[in-house]
């Protein structure tokens, strides 16, 4: 048999039993590439605040301080992120006050008192576009939004030893147009499956023209009835908040 007989022989032996060990190998090196859980977007973001609501203008020689509570939710426009749109809604309280009264001006009833708070409320709402940075741990944010705001003065009676009042009314109500607009920073706490960070914003909501009332501004007659007093004034107001924010993950299939 010749040299060249030989090495064929010995290639048609060695060729079979090296390919399987070849395509083992193959697998090995490609399954962490080809087998590793693709990275979770998030598809928007969701989060809540303390809200401090701080008159500004006409505003703030009636009204000196509010507080509450803010929400958004924004849905991602762009794949990376870096455009969304946002739904913000705001509760505020810009003033309560409590009096202690007889349930009934006279007969049995007379000797049974109750507590009526009143209160002075603002809830907004706007929806708009969001730019958000999309590298890094703190990531800066503006954004600007259309909606409304409501005014309302509501009174609600409850019972010395009752945590929920038994009666409630809306004295006082104007409804206005409204624009909002600010910024703020998303520092991340967390970055595992769902991100987590501390949201810190300001925003500047003008609401233009309002009737509405506040402390003070409703009276009794001789004959006990309510007398209103209301104020017409420019209502804008600066609103600082601090709070989290939390990614939304996609929907699973």
């Amino acid at each position: 048999m010749t040299r060249t007989s030989l090495m064929l022989a010995a290639a048609l032996f060695i060729l079979p039993a090296a390919a399987p060990a070849q395509a083992v190998r193959s697998l090995g090196d490609a399954a962490p590439q080809d087998y590793r859980p693709a990275p979770v977007r998030t598809v928007g973001w969701a989060g809540g605040s303390l809200a401090l609501a701080l008159p500004v203008g006409e505003f703030s020689n009636y009204v000196k301080v509010g507080g509450g509570a803010n929400g958004f939710v924004a849905w991602r426009l762009s794949a990376d992120g870096a455009a969304s749109i946002r739904v913000d809604g705001t509760f505020l309280i810009y003033g309560s006050e409590t009096r202690r009264v007889p349930l009934a001006p006279s007969g049995p009833l007379a000797l049974v008192n109750v507590d009526v708070t009143t209160s002075n409320m603002i809830v907004s709402m706007g929806i708009g576009p969001q730019l958000t940075a999309t590298h890094g741990a703190i990531r800066p944010y503006v954004n600007g939004e259309v909606g409304f705001s409501y005014f309302g003065t509501s009174s609600s009676v409850r019972g010395t030893h009752n945590v929920e009042p038994f009666a409630n009314s809306t004295n006082f109500d104007d409804f206005t147009f409204a624009l909002r607009g600010g910024g703020g920073l998303w520092i991340l706490l967390s970055s595992r499956r769902t991100p987590i960070s501390l949201d810190l914003s300001a925003h500047y909501i003008r609401n233009g023209l309002v009737s509405y009332l506040r402390e003070g501004s409703i009276t009794f007659d001789l004959t006990g009835a309510p007398v209103y007093h209301p104020i017409e004034s420019e209502t804008n107001l600066w609103l600082v908040q601090a709070g989290v924010s939390v990614g939304i993950q996609p929907r699973r299939r």
